[in-house]
């Protein structure tokens, strides 16, 4: 260590002292805070195009075409009737197919259609174009010093002490706030 250097202490966990407030407790209530004002900004801006869900459906198919409905549901960390609905939403709008698992009778396979990735493609313009504008007061090296941030403590909650909050498989589970929040998206997307 260089002399001189600051050192690194763990945040403490014991409460702030009287007119104090825990810096983990104030960073998380701005994660918080920026996340809740973005999404906003994002959703609002993105449903002149789809709902977020809806995005995140077929980014999710544009990154890898034909999972099943399953594979889904755990990388949107939704239910499997929520991602079935939302399925059977995007089908009805001919923005993805279901097509039978070669592999497996029981298994449906869903995939983007040429309307899907049309579709996609226009909102992830209007996406990316709001989530610069989001940014845009931070600097390059700003920017990437977020990331490694945001990577260390996404590591944190990857950890063993934390692992009371995640799914057998690592996923995060399911809490009633996420699922009541979850549940106003999919009755969003219903016309």
């Amino acid at each position: 260590m260089r002399r001189g250097a600051p050192t690194r202490r763990p945040v403490s966990a014991k409460p702030a002292g009287k007119g104090e407030q825990n810096p983990a407790v104030r960073a998380w209530v701005r994660i918080l805070a920026v996340q809740k004002v973005a999404l906003a900004a994002i959703r609002d801006d993105l449903e002149a195009e789809m709902t977020l869900p809806r995005f995140d459906l077929l980014s999710n198919l544009v990154r890898e075409d034909g999972q099943t409905l399953a594979s889904l549901s755990r990388s949107m960390l939704v239910t499997a009737g929520n991602i079935t609905g939302l399925v059977d939403r995007a089908a009805r709008d001919g923005l993805v197919e279901r097509r039978a698992d070669p592999n497996d009778r029981r298994a449906w396979r869903v995939h983007l259609t040429p309307k899907g990735q049309l579709a996609f493609q226009r909102a992830e313009r209007r996406h990316a174009a709001r989530v610069s504008k989001l940014f845009s007061a931070l600097s390059a090296n700003e920017l990437a010093s977020l990331v490694r941030v945001l990577d260390k403590v996404r590591l944190t909650l990857r950890g063993p002490e934390l692992s009371a909050v995640r799914g057998p498989r690592g996923e995060a589970r399911r809490t009633p706030e996420r699922g009541a929040r979850r549940a106003r998206a999919r009755s969003e997307e219903d016309p």
